[in-house]
């Protein structure tokens, strides 16, 4: 193998190590609904702001299904990063306060989290998809 592949191959192999985004980087608008995929990164359209959907923390909510005696609650980690100001980490709830927070003049809503769990069918990292909301506060 000469020398000029192995950097090529590095690339390759990091691009598709466990973790790397599930989609590529996409705009999203201010005050409108957007899907983000843990991994994923999502800019709001003309305000510099980076969000990432770092990963879901936990997810205890009840599966379809089953009778539970609490509905349960998933959190999502959030990482915010405007311009090249420090980056911050938000974490967001479906079923308890905090389901949203504030970063440097904006709030970021969760709206959902998919899929909804189903008894004795575990949900892989990557299918998660969450649904925000960014508004200028």
């Amino acid at each position: 193998m000469t020398a000029a592949i192995l950097p090529f191959l590095f690339i390759l192999t990091s691009a598709l190590a466990p973790g790397a985004a599930a989609e590529p980087a996409r705009d999203a608008a201010l005050d409108q609904e957007f899907e983000i995929r843990v991994g994923q990164w999502v800019t709001i359209e003309g305000e510099r702001l980076r969000v990432t959907l770092s990963r879901v923390a936990e997810d205890s909510r009840c599966p379809e299904g089953v009778q539970c005696i609490w509905a349960g609650n998933a959190k999502v980690v959030l990482k915010l990063s405007k311009a090249r100001r420090r980056a911050s980490t938000l974490s967001l709830n479906t079923g308890v306060d905090p389901r949203q927070g504030s970063y440097r003049g904006y709030e970021v809503r969760l709206v959902k989290l998919d899929p909804y769990p189903k008894e004795n069918r575990p949900i892989r990292r990557r299918d998660y998809v969450a649904t925000l909301v960014v508004s200028r506060r």
